[in-house]
């Protein structure tokens, strides 16, 4: 089922789906990936991405992508939502989300979780920028040569591959459009 998620990724970004559109799925991805999952707001911020003009399987992707490099930065999400959980000017703010019964189930008096927002908040334009840059230039670039490519060309006519290439066609349909 990943191979079918990774196939659908290349197919956007091979395909006629805007920039912005794959960019801001790899932006919520990074915010989701920095958030633990077994709270609400990850639940919420997760079904709110269901409705935006995103693409949700390279979203989907990149979590998993993301994921696997969030859990270095614990530690760091750890500190930087205690120093803000510790904030004395919040601490009513904070007693009074704590009190509400939505905001308790957020687990955001959770120091990874308030770090982890706070972060993915703060990086996330950074990263939609860079994605749409990096999408941006590959189409412009690097599309064309790996189409023309006489390696992948070979690759490409070998049984199991034409296997694979059957069953995900729509990827296949771009290049051989662009041959």
């Amino acid at each position: 089922m990943f191979i079918k998620w990774v196939a659908k990724v290349f197919s956007a970004i091979n395909s006629n789906t805007k920039s912005s559109q794959i960019a801001a799925g790899i932006a919520f991805a990074f915010i989701l990936a920095l958030i633990p999952k077994a709270n609400i707001l990850w639940i919420v911020l997760f079904v709110l991405t269901f409705f935006l003009k995103i693409n949700q399987s390279v979203e989907i992707v990149f979590i998993a992508v993301f994921d696997l490099v969030a859990l270095f930065f614990d530690v760091i999400l750890d500190k930087i939502g205690y120093a803000i959980l510790t904030i004395s000017a919040l601490e009513d703010f904070f007693t009074v989300l704590f009190n509400s019964p939505f905001f308790y189930f957020t687990r955001y008096y959770n120091t990874i979780v308030m770090g982890g927002l706070i972060v993915g908040i703060i990086l996330c334009f950074p990263v939609y920028f860079l994605a749409k840059y990096l999408v941006d230039k590959y189409r412009d670039r690097i599309r064309e040569s790996i189409a023309h490519n006489k390696i992948i060309r070979a690759i490409l006519k070998q049984p199991l591959i034409s296997n694979f290439r059957r069953k995900f066609s729509s990827a296949v349909q771009f290049y051989n459009s662009i041959r």
